[in-house]
């Protein structure tokens, strides 16, 4: 269905879904840990999206019917709405306008490390997990 849709509207599905994803995670982390400590939703959303991030590398590499719309849907709409850069850097200057270097330290430091090293690791899942697409026959040389 979403192969049929122009790509600026898969991209807004795909949006509307992880915008409304990071909502309910974040809430859900806030709630669990307090709201001194809500900036960790905006981490684990992060870090999970890194994770995907590197999946969806791998899938647009190796499934060779995955449509433009629905690679975007997926890639700029979903991950890139549930993942916030904006968000990240105004929790980091919350954090420091509060006092709180050494949680202001832990959480930029952290976002960087383990959201390369998740990126790293959804690439190495997803090539675990999905067959190489198929190459096609050679032509015979002329």
């Amino acid at each position: 269905m979403i192969s049929h849709l122009p790509i600026p509207v898969a991209v807004g599905l795909g949006g509307f879904a992880g915008a409304l994803t990071r909502y309910y995670v974040s809430t859900a982390v806030a709630r669990s840990v307090g709201e001194e400590s809500a900036w960790y939703g905006t981490l684990v959303v992060n870090l999970v999206g890194c994770f995907f991030m590197g999946v969806m590398v791998v899938v647009a590499e190796k499934i060779p019917g995955l449509s433009p719309q629905m690679h975007k849907c997926m890639a700029t709409g979903l991950l890139g709405a549930l993942t916030t850069f904006s968000t990240f850097s105004l929790d980091a200057v919350n954090l420091l306008e509060k006092g709180r270097v050494g949680s202001a330290l832990m959480y930029v430091c952290g976002s960087l490390v383990f959201g390369l090293i998740l990126v790293w690791l959804g690439i190495r899942a997803a090539h675990v997990v999905l067959p190489e697409p198929p190459v096609p026959p050679q032509q015979p040389a002329s």
